[in-house]
C-alpha cells in the first residue's frame, strides 16, 4: 500500500476546481487492500482505551486540543458545534465535549456561527437533519431579535455583510459552487442566488472535529510530525476514498446532524482518512498524516 503522506503531498495544493482529479490520484497511489491498524514504530501510538466519555472529566487546566498549549486554563468545547444540532436530535444524546483554551473556544464559536448561517441559506430547510437551524440562522440576521440596541445594530451590520456577498443568476460560476451546496429547488439560472462561503471555515471546522474525535476516542492529541489536510470534493472525486471507508471505516454519529467515518492507515495507527457528513446533505474529507501534524499520548 502506498504511503498516505505521498497522497497528501500530491493533494495538498488541490483547489475545489481541481478536485475532479482526486479519484485518479487515489487509484494510482493508494490502491490495494483496506487500511488496518498496526502499532506505531515511534512509540506515539494512541491508547486504545481510556477514551474520554464524559465532559465532566475535562480538567480545569491542561493541554488545549486545538492550539496544544500546555498548561492552560481549559473550557469545555463542543466537538460538533452546539448550535449545529438540529431540533430532531434525541434529547438524551450526549453532545461530546473536548478541552479547549478560552481563546480557541471563542475563535471557533465565531467561525461556527458564521458558517452555519451561510450554509443554512443553501440547504434544504425541510430536511429532518436540518430542522430548526434555518430559523436560528435567520434570527442571527434579524435586528428585531436583538437583545438590546447594541445587539440589534450588530445583527443589522451582519445582515448587510451577507447581502453584499450574495450572487444572482449568471454571477454564479458553476465551477465555484461547493460540492453538495448547489441549486436544490429547480429554479432557472436567472432566479438562483448564491452566498459566499469561505472555504477556510470548512477547513477549520473539519480540523476541529478530527482533533476532537482523536481526543474522545483515542485519548490523544494531533501533534507534529502529523498534520491534518481537508478536502472539499465531489462524490466522484472522492470515489476511491469512499470505497476505502466502506471497507475499513468506523462510524461515529452524533444524532442526525453529523456522521464521521474514519479508516486507519496500514502501518501507522496515528494516521487516518476521515469523511465528515453534515446534516445528511454534504461532506468534507480529511486526512491525518506525517508531515509537519503524532497523535501524542495524553497525560
Amino acid at each position: 500500500m502506498a504511503d498516505l503522506q505521498k497522497i497528501v503531498d500530491d493533494l495538498s495544493n488541490l483547489t475545489v476546481l481541481e478536485a475532479a482529479n482526486l479519484a485518479e490520484m487515489l487509484k494510482e497511489k493508494w490502491s490495494g487492500d483496506r487500511p488496518c491498524s498496526a502499532p506505531s514504530d515511534d512509540g506515539l501510538a494512541v491508547p486504545q482505551k481510556k477514551a474520554v466519555r464524559n465532559a465532566k472529566m475535562i480538567p480545569k487546566a491542561g493541554k488545549c486540543v486545538h492550539c496544544l498549549r500546555d498548561p492552560v486554563k481549559l473550557t469545555s468545547d463542543h466537538m460538533f458545534p452546539k448550535a449545529w444540532y438540529p431540533d430532531t436530535t434525541p434529547d438524551n444524546l450526549e453532545k461530546w465535549q473536548i478541552p479547549s483554551c478560552r481563546d480557541c473556544n471563542s475563535r471557533y464559536s465565531k467561525i461556527e456561527g458564521d458558517l452555519r448561517n451561510r450554509v443554512a441559506l443553501a440547504l434544504d430547510s425541510t430536511h429532518p437533519a436540518f430542522a430548526g437551524l434555518i430559523d436560528a440562522a435567520l434570527r442571527a440576521l434579524d435586528p428585531g431579535a436583538g437583545r438590546d440596541e447594541r445587539d440589534a445594530a450588530a445583527r443589522t451590520a451582519y445582515a448587510k455583510t451577507i447581502l453584499s456577498e450574495l450572487y444572482k443568476g449568471e454571477e454564479i460560476s458553476e465551477d465555484a459552487i461547493m460540492p453538495g451546496l448547489g441549486e436544490r429547488w429547480g429554479r432557472p439560472k436567472a432566479e438562483q442566488l448564491g452566498v459566499k462561503i469561505p472555504r477556510t471555515q470548512f477547513v477549520d471546522v473539519a480540523e476541529k472535529i478530527v482533533r476532537g474525535l482523536v481526543y474522545r476516542e483515542d485519548g490523544g492529541f494531533i501533534e507534529a510530525p502529523y498534520k491534518i489536510d481537508t478536502y472539499v470534493v465531489t462524490d466522484g472525486g472522492a470515489k476511491v476514498a469512499k470505497q476505502m471507508l466502506d471497507k475499513a471505516g468506523k462510524v461515529f454519529a452524533r444524532g442526525p446532524g453529523i456522521e464521521v467515518r474514519r479508516a486507519a492507515v496500514d502501518g501507522d495507527e496515528c494516521a487516518g482518512l476521515y469523511e465528515i457528513t453534515f446534516w445528511q446533505q454534504f461532506k468534507v474529507y480529511a486526512t491525518v498524516s506525517k508531515g509537519e501534524i503524532p497523535v501524542a499520548r495524553k497525560d
